[in-house]
């Protein structure tokens, strides 16, 4: 006997409804069967005007034999009389496939006699297109013999609650980007129950692996760095218990399981407070700022260093407007004084002639020291003019062929040099010829020679010594004497620069100049109390 025609024998009484709920001694003790008698226009209605859609199927052939008006609806017609198989809708999974009829709820209840329910949603395609997203519930339909030979299967159209949650998925999915991208983690604080509820970033951000809930109160502020944990007690005391503020806004530091330490910005605020105006819930965010403040910090070492830059460019613009009108000085006053300078030298020449011929006696002797005395402050007189000229002058060395081993030895000779000094000159015997400035390579040679004499008053030894490296030639002057202190080595060739308590501090700056005008080098080691070394480098090919 078919479903379809066990129907009409329901014969309640009209408009009336009895329902007797008996144990049902072959099930178990919570099973109840109802037994009900309802006018048969009125089951009629309610099914008609439900919102779900439901269908009745007959065994063997599968043919519709009942839908009501919703699932009219869903199919697109009345599917009444037609076979599962003939049915000119579509039937696809969520995912875009469609969905093999094995598999379809209301064929498991027909043909496997399998209730089914919580079954994934389904995408219906009426015939004209409309697609419809339900949740299919089927059960199978026995006769008085027990036997199953129909089902009924429920359809829910859950389409806007699909896409509401399809919506609600990408809502979330976007701020979780858009945290990530920030590096924003959010979260909910439930005071009473000392539980937090964070994002995915949050964790991220603090190391951890996500869960549902985050760290409890003594596992979070066992993270926070230790130097800042009374801070943050503090203001979360008046937020908490003293009620001073709703809302907190600072920046701390988190110790990560690996050891590495982060900065975080956080906002806080009280969302909710009970009864006694005491906070329930606390909301906030923290954004990892640790990039940031390095760049802030990054920034602000730059901006100091730029303004100690600015006062050295300063305090080297003031200097270099100072040497020009030094310059300009020497370059004016530098005739005016060699004129008389000569002149001096050459009365000189002639008293000491005249002193040198007289007979010998004490007056001549004494005459004779204090006329040495007189040319040695003259040949420094000179000295300070020729160190102005050159720093001022323009430098236009006149380059010649320059063998080193014959000329280094020469220079030596005319270096007047104590007898407690041990100054000696040491050549390679295959040294290669320079073109060089002769000029300017012996004020070089003697104005380092005599900086070195005179950085040693107890005596020592001066040593210069000529070699090749590589596709240079290296001449070096290394002296035993006072050497030259830390403080002062930063500074050694600026002009004015001088350690001695004589002179103008224009020799090294010279040197160095003259050296340089020739495509050279000069750089110097020096370690004080055991003496100093000056090093010049000239490339074999200098033109």
């Amino acid at each position: 006997m078919s479903y379809q025609k066990t129907l009409p024998n329901i014969k309640p009484k009209k408009e009336t409804l009895k329902v007797n709920v008996k144990k049902d001694k072959t099930r178990n003790s919570t099973s109840a069967f109802f037994d009900l008698a309802l006018d048969k226009e009125r089951l009629k209605d309610i099914l008609e005007n439900i919102p779900s859609a439901i269908v009745v199927i007959e065994k063997p052939e599968g043919k519709i034999i009942y839908a009501n008006k919703r699932a009219s609806e869903f199919y697109g017609v009345n599917p009444c009389g037609l076979e599962l198989k003939n049915l000119a809708v579509k039937i696809y999974k969520l995912d875009g496939e469609i969905c093999p009829t094995e598999e379809m709820s209301i064929y498991k209840a027909l043909f496997k006699e399998e209730t089914v329910r919580d079954a994934p949603p389904l995408i219906i395609e009426d015939i004209k297109g409309k697609r419809f997203i339900v949740n299919v519930s089927a059960k199978p339909l026995c006769d008085k013999e027990g036997k199953a030979n129909a089902a009924v299967a429920i359809f829910d159209d859950v389409t806007e609650r699909v896409k509401t949650q399809e919506a609600l998925k990408e809502s979330e999915e976007r701020l979780k980007m858009a945290q990530r991208i920030a590096h924003v983690g959010s979260w909910e604080f439930y005071v009473k129950e000392d539980r937090a509820i964070w994002s995915e970033e949050l964790f991220c951000i603090f190391g951890l692996k996500p869960q549902q809930y985050g760290p409890n109160t003594i596992d979070y502020v066992a993270r926070i760095h230790p130097q800042d944990r009374e801070a943050i007690n503090k203001t979360m005391e008046q937020m908490l218990f003293k009620g001073v503020a709703s809302k907190a806004s600072f920046d701390y530091r988190i110790i990560r399981e690996d050891g590495s330490i982060r900065t975080v910005h956080s906002e806080r605020m009280i969302r909710e407070v009970d009864n006694g105006k005491k906070p329930k819930r606390i909301v906030g965010i923290e954004q990892d700022v640790t990039e940031r403040k390095q760049i802030e910090q990054k920034l602000e070492e730059h901006t100091k260093n730029l303004e100690k830059l600015v006062d050295e460019r300063t305090k080297q613009l003031k200097d270099a407007e100072r040497l020009a009108t030094i310059g300009q000085t020497a370059g004016m006053i530098g005739h005016d004084i060699r004129n008389p300078l000569q002149t001096i030298v050459g009365e000189l020449f002639l008293i000491k002639q005249d002193v040198d011929g007289s007979p010998d006696s004490q007056y001549k002797r004494n005459t004779q020291e204090s006329l040495g005395t007189i040319q040695e402050q003259i040949d420094y007189i000179n000295k300070i003019v020729s160190d102005l000229q050159d720093y001022a002058r323009p430098l236009n060395p006149e380059l010649v062929e320059v063998d080193l081993r014959y000329v280094i030895p020469q220079l030596l000779s005319t270096v007047d040099v104590p007898n407690n000094i041990h100054a000696f000159a040491e050549c390679d015997k295959k040294l290669s010829k320079l073109t060089l400035d002769l000029t300017f390579l012996k004020r070089i040679l003697v104005n380092l020679a005599t900086n070195a004499i005179q950085a040693m008053p107890n005596g020592g030894q001066l040593k210069i010594r000529t070699f090749e490296e590589g596709d240079n030639v290296s001449i070096t002057t290394e002296d035993t004497g006072v050497g030259i202190p830390d403080e002062i080595k930063p500074k050694i060739f600026q002009p004015l620069m001088t350690t001695k308590s004589k002179g103008q501090g224009f020799g090294l700056a010279v040197v160095k100049r003259l050296v340089e005008a020739q495509g050279g080098t000069i750089t110097f080691e020096s370690q004080v109390d055991k003496g100093t070394q000056f090093k010049i480098t000239f490339p074999k090919q200098t033109k």
